[in-house]
């Protein structure tokens, strides 16, 4: 029997390859279109990451006044410029100004709606506070929509301070300060105040008119530089806010992972989540299941046939099969019977089933009684 799960096992061999092949067929099918939406969906990220970052190179998406846009109407090139000064620390805020650690700084606070500014009494407190824990705020307006005379009612009240506004299209400084008592006078173009300055407990705030002269385009062109160096002071740590602009810190996962710079673990950790959705995903549409080939296998009585024919020759069959079964059965039937078996079995060695028949015949026939 070993002999015969050996054959059994050299034709499932051989038949192996093909039902590999038909088996692998679809496979290699759907390997191929998902290699090619692969490549596809990698060039499309690719572009799609290639457009983001040629946009926050340009920093379209900040807000003007915004130190971190680099086109004429943000302000990045002066955070870099002032932080290659030997001696000058500069830095981001992107959390209240209530919670604003400073005590000794410049404070930027660029691009601030005159309309609202003047109006809101907490947002003018908050500004005296950080100014009388020594630090050196730099208020600056944004143009307005409209020129028109502004109430500012808060600014009035609480610092003395009163903007008016020019539609005159001729003329270049259209916002200014109309009233500044106990204010000193920075800028003036005329009787436009365009700059004011006030102390407040240890430190001091500085009204600017107008934010341009800290663009990028006014520093490109330096011919405002005195006037900023006159904003900053003494100061040696020069904050610029970005919190008034609408960039804020939420202290949310993302802006964590942005602070300690894992955006890039983050992004490596995306892959492999691709790449094991990628794997596990199924195609779409579906692939047709391989169907089941039946073997032509074998059975047991077939391997012995085989056994039989390779080890027993037809001449020799009649003859073996008598002496296995008289090895068995010897002592069973009178000696005149098994002589005349063992002649048939050697008197047609050609025709075995015949030869079986006779020796049948022979073994099975009764005794008869005398």
């Amino acid at each position: 029997m070993s002999r015969a799960s050996g054959a059994d096992d050299r034709l499932l061999s051989s038949a192996t390859p093909e039902l590999r092949d038909k088996s692998d067929r679809p496979r290699k099918a759907m390997v191929c279109p998902t290699s090619i939406l692969l490549i596809l969906l990698a060039g499309f990220a690719g572009g799609v990451m290639y457009l983001f970052g040629i946009q926050f190179a340009a920093g379209d998406v900040y807000p003007e006044y915004s130190s971190l846009r680099t086109d004429p109407a943000g302000t990045k090139l002066l955070f870099d410029s002032l932080a290659r000064l030997p001696g000058v620390t500069t830095a981001r805020n992107y959390l209240p100004l209530d919670v604003l650690g400073e005590n000794s700084g410049a404070v930027f606070l660029l691009g601030l709606n005159p309309g609202s500014f003047g109006e809101d009494d907490e947002g003018l407190q908050r500004i005296e506070r950080l100014a009388r824990r020594g630090n050196r705020v730099i208020a600056a307006m944004a143009a307005p929509e409209e020129y028109k005379e502004l109430m500012a009612l808060a600014l009035d009240r609480a610092w003395h301070v009163r903007f008016g506004a020019d539609s005159n299209r001729k003329h270049v400084h259209k916002l200014y300060f109309t009233m500044a008592k106990d204010w000193n006078v920075l800028d003036r173009v005329g009787e436009k105040m365009l700059a004011i300055e006030r102390d407040f407990g240890k430190g001091s705030v500085v009204l600017f008119a107008e934010s341009d002269d800290f663009t990028n385009g006014s520093t490109v062109v330096a011919d405002r530089l005195e006037m900023v160096s006159m904003a900053i002071g003494a100061s040696s740590r020069i904050v610029f806010d970005e919190q008034h602009l609408g960039i804020a810190e939420s202290g949310s996962f993302v802006g964590l992972a942005r602070r300690f710079r894992l955006t890039g673990l983050a992004l490596g950790l995306g892959i492999c989540a691709a790449l094991f959705l990628w794997r596990s995903a199924s195609g779409f549409p579906p692939t047709a299941g391989a169907r089941d080939v039946p073997l032509s296998g074998r059975t047991s009585f077939a391997g012995l046939l085989t056994l039989l024919r390779r080890h027993v020759p037809p001449g020799e069959l009649a003859s073996t099969c008598w002496q296995e079964w008289l090895s068995a059965n010897r002592r069973t039937l009178a000696p005149e019977r098994l002589e005349r078996a063992a002649a048939i079995a050697g008197r047609a060695p050609n025709r075995p089933l015949e030869a079986m028949r006779e020796m049948h015949a022979v073994l099975s026939k009764k005794e008869t009684q005398t």
